[in-house]
């Protein structure tokens, strides 16, 4: 196994995971997902492998943001832009991260209303100009 997959293992233990369970037959795969969401976005604004990492990973959080209640979701999107833009950053940054975050949740009310996973983890590869998204994902739990 090599470094990188045992640090991603740790993570998962970290999250109490046991083991990875395949995709059902018929299930969306999250990969094909999360790029199907940021397809748009990566088309638009993808012109180096930083900016691809960066769009997707927006997209894996604005999809985990969409899992909170509604009465949650602003808190949490706050608490994104927090994390991705340095307290110096533009509000040209804070824009575009909003404009990410609200394309995606649009896009996932439109394409995969009833889809409940959390993304717990996952992993950008691009090479030779081809881009390997592994994702790693569990079910919602029912609140309330």
């Amino acid at each position: 196994m090599s470094r990188k997959d045992k640090e991603r293992w740790k993570r998962l233990e970290a999250l109490g995971a046991k083991g990875e369970i395949p995709t059902p037959e018929g299930e969306a795969k999250m990969s094909a997902v999360i790029t199907q969401l940021a397809e748009p976005l990566l088309k638009q604004h993808a012109t180096n492998a930083k900016r691809v990492e960066t769009i997707i990973s927006l997209t894996v959080a604005a999809w985990n943001k969409s899992m909170f209640p509604p009465d949650k979701q602003p808190i949490i999107e706050k608490e994104l832009i927090d994390c991705f833009v340095p307290k110096d950053g533009s509000a040209e940054s804070v824009g575009l991260i909003t404009h990410i975050m609200d394309t995606v949740a649009e896009r996932r009310e439109e394409l995969f209303p009833d889809l409940r996973k959390v993304i717990v983890d996952h992993e950008v590869d691009i090479s030779g100009g081809q881009l390997n998204l592994n994702v790693t994902s569990a079910p919602v739990p029912d609140i309330g």
